[in-house]
């Protein structure tokens, strides 16, 4: 019978057993002579030990790693409970640093994609500050071309319009003198012709004179 003590047909007590094995007990004298009584499980008969029941205030339980039966304090021991809340907070401890560790990264990353952006912006901006320029340039450039130009082909007007005055100048002199020339050979003509259109005029009121 498992879980306590049982009897057999016979009448007999059976020790406490847990998923077959057997509870055995023995008495150990230790270093400093002290006895002390350890109880373990076993399948088969040990060497040394003898069956036992259920110590109080203990019960049995499974080791996680072997899988073996193992008694242990009921409620648990407090060496137990310490050690599972050190574990507990150091669990925690880690949580937390992982997670500042995560935060940190994440503003790090934050701050390098920011100084990215501020230096494309920055290079952007002078991109457009220097294409600005090379288009005030560029506009500027025939405007003082043409300046430059007016400037050079000022002298060469005026030489031209003092030259043209020069040479219209002589024709002008020439015209007029031309012209008086004219008028000095007409002017004898003109009173031949008066004269003549005059005398027939005067002979026919001298002779209506004579008449009278």
């Amino acid at each position: 019978m498992e879980g306590g003590w049982g009897t057999h047909g016979n009448g007999t007590n059976m020790p406490y057993m847990h998923n077959g094995y057997t509870l055995y007990q023995k008495t150990v004298t230790l270093r400093g002579g002290r006895q002390q009584t350890i109880y373990f499980f076993a399948k088969s008969s040990p060497k040394s030990g003898t069956p036992a029941d259920m110590p109080n205030g203990y019960e049995a339980g499974v080791n996680a790693r072997t899988g073996l039966p193992v008694l242990k304090k009921k409620g648990g021991s407090k060496w137990r409970e310490r050690r599972a809340a050190q574990k507990k907070r150091a669990a925690e401890r880690k949580a937390r640093a992982e997670a500042k560790k995560a935060e940190m990264k994440a503003k790090a990353a934050a701050r390098r994609e920011a100084k990215r952006e501020a230096a494309r912006r920055k290079k952007e901006a002078a991109k457009a500050k220097k294409a600005s320029k090379g288009g005030a340039k560029k506009t500027a450039a025939p405007k003082k071309a043409a300046k430059k130009t007016a400037a050079k082909a000022a002298p060469k007007k005026a030489a031209a319009k003092k030259g043209g005055a020069k040479k219209a100048a002589p024709k002008k002199a020439a015209a007029k003198k031309g012209g008086a020339k004219k008028a000095a050979k007409a002017a004898p003509k003109k009173a031949a012709k008066g004269a003549k259109k005059a005398a027939p005029k005067k002979a026919a009121k001298k002779g209506g004179s004579k008449k009278r």
